[in-house]
């Protein structure tokens, strides 16, 4: 449950980008997103391997120094030799991330050291955090659900080649570009979910990767529409929609 719901919200904001944005200005976690790395979700923790593992952190938890507020609630645990263990204060949820190629964290723990001032555990909410958490969206199981399932199949790709999600900022597969801009809108409101992109991954990308039989979100159907893909899962409804979000 708290992974899930850790993975909801970090699936709005890695999907929420520009000025359509339904998330402040000083949160820009779509950022992440410009790095190379793997998600890979395990069931107790959120592991992300990253050839710049220091940049995707500074982007997930907020510091002193930086602008941006990361994931509000999010929290250094642990530093190690090239990688940290974060939590989520408001959920207990863990993360990881690390350079190691396998998901590891290598060398002895260092609690002390945070790296140009990140926040940790013993840093308790800022009322800003806590007045951008109140003001997300109510969530149900199946939106989490859905959302997470969004979140966690950032770099997923078909290993004929065929699709790719390429972070949602490239396209591995020789097609044309789908824009520069890279904005981004999702929105819920109950059981519906609203999704515009403007650049990478092809609409049909999304959807086979939600459905696709072996890494899919079991039990989530697609059909096409005018404007792109409308995918269901439990009682929540997707439209996906490939255009620019316009204000």
């Amino acid at each position: 449950m708290s992974q899930r719901r850790l993975r909801a919200l970090l699936a709005l904001g890695l999907f929420n980008h520009g000025p359509g944005s339904l998330w402040p200005r000083r949160v820009s976690l779509a950022d992440v997103t410009r790095y190379t790395l793997v998600v890979s979700p395990r069931y107790d923790d959120l592991v992300i391997t990253a050839r710049a593992p220091y940049n995707v952190t500074c982007w997930l938890v907020g510091h002193d120094d930086f602008s941006e507020m990361g994931l509000p609630g999010l929290r250094v645990e642990c530093s190690y030799e090239d990688g940290w263990r974060l939590r989520h204060t408001p959920t207990g949820a863990t993360m990881t991330v690390t350079g190691d190629r396998h998901g590891r964290l290598q060398g002895p723990p260092d609690p002390g050291s945070n790296y140009s001032r990140l926040l940790t555990t013993d840093a308790p909410i800022t009322d800003e955090e806590q007045i951008t958490l109140n003001a997300l969206p109510q969530l149900t199981a199946d939106s989490e659900t859905l959302l997470a399932a969004l979140a966690v199949r950032l770099c997923t790709h078909a290993p004929d080649g065929s699709w790719d999600i390429g972070m949602w900022f490239y396209d591995l597969t020789d097609r044309p570009d789908r824009g520069a801009a890279h904005h981004r809108r999702l929105s819920v409101e109950g059981d519906q979910c609203t999704l515009h992109w403007d650049s990478d991954p092809h609409p049909e990308d999304l959807r086979a990767a939600l459905t696709d039989p072996v890494i899919g979100l079991c039990g989530t159907t697609a059909r096409p529409t005018s404007d792109g893909w409308l995918l269901r899962y439990g009682r929540v409804r997707l439209m996906a929609h490939p255009v620019a979000w316009r204000l």
